[in-house]
Order: C-alpha cells, then structure tokens, then sequence
C-alpha cells in the first residue's frame, strides 16, 4: 500500500509540475509552487525525491509510468514491435515532450528513452554498448521529431528509422 502512496504522490507533483512549466519557465518553478499546487507537504516531497534533480526525476517517473500505462493498453503491440509503441507513446504524448524540448529540458527525454528502452535492465559490457548505440540513436531520431514539431507520423519516423539502418554507407552521397 505504501508503494501505491509513493507512486500517486509523486504523479500528483509531477502533474502539478507539468500544469505549472505550461505556464511558466522550467527553472522559475519552486518546489514550494510544485508541493502547493499538488496539496503535498515540502517534508513529504523531501522524503521521497532527491534534493538535488527532483524536478528531472519527477518528470521521468510520470513519462516512466505512462508508458506503463500504455504498454499495459497495447500489449500485443509491444510484444510485436516495442520501438514502434515507444514511438506511438511519444507521439501520444507529444504535449508533454514539446514542453520538455521547450524548456531546454532534453536531457530528461533521454533519459526517459534510455530507461523506456532498456526496461530497467542492465547488461554486461559488451551487450551494453550495442545497446547504448541504439537507445542514443533511437534518442537522436526522437529528438529530431520533436525538433521539427512532430511533422511527421509514426508511420514515418519507423521508415526513417528503417531507411537508416538499411542505407549503404559505402556510397557516397
């Protein structure tokens, strides 16, 4: 039961986060604002995120739990193809990423990519630098959407993606 408290307490504050960075600049935002907003206590709020990146982890834990959310919604998807479902779920959620990118925040979608495509897991070495070159890449094209405002759909950003990994690098071009 406490785990469940933790988890809607932090989603309160990320959401009371996200409502007020959509009004106002990232870095203007107090954790003050954050707890008042969300009805927490600045104690509770210490208690349960680091000091230091606890707006970055707040914003991670609600990315991290609505694609929980999504993938629980469209298993059979994530089992077929769970990089096209990460796609699906960014673009369904493209609000909340464009305000990231627009408040500079782009570390924090890299994050996000790194611990949604890994799942958490982790890796010997040799396994997770393969790895690491594809959630960066997987990163560079989603940051790139993002960048270009979501101009294209899914869809397409899967053909770039496969386009990419199909081209042939002897040519030049």
């Amino acid at each position: 039961m406490k785990r469940n408290q933790t988890a809607f307490m932090k989603l309160c504050l990320a959401d009371a986060l996200i409502k007020l960075m959509a009004a106002q600049d990232y870095d203007s935002i107090n954790v003050n604002t954050i707890c008042e907003l969300a009805g927490v206590g600045r104690t509770t709020f210490y208690r349960h995120l680091d000091c230091k990146n606890s707006k970055e982890e707040l914003l991670i834990f609600k990315i991290n739990y609505e694609w929980g959310r999504y993938a629980d919604l469209h298993q059979e998807d994530v089992e077929k193809d769970k990089g096209f479902a990460l796609t699906c779920f960014i673009y369904e959620n493209r609000r909340l990423f464009s305000l990231l990118y627009n408040n500079g925040l782009i570390v924090v979608i890299m994050r996000a990519c790194e611990l949604l495509v890994s799942g958490g897991e982790t890796w010997d070495k040799n396994f997770s630098y393969l790895m690491s070159f594809f959630i960066y890449g997987y990163f560079g094209v989603i940051y790139q959407w993002i960048k270009y405002g979501f101009d294209e759909t899914p869809e397409q950003v899967q053909k770039h993606i496969i386009d990419t990994f199909s081209v042939d690098l002897t040519q030049n071009t």
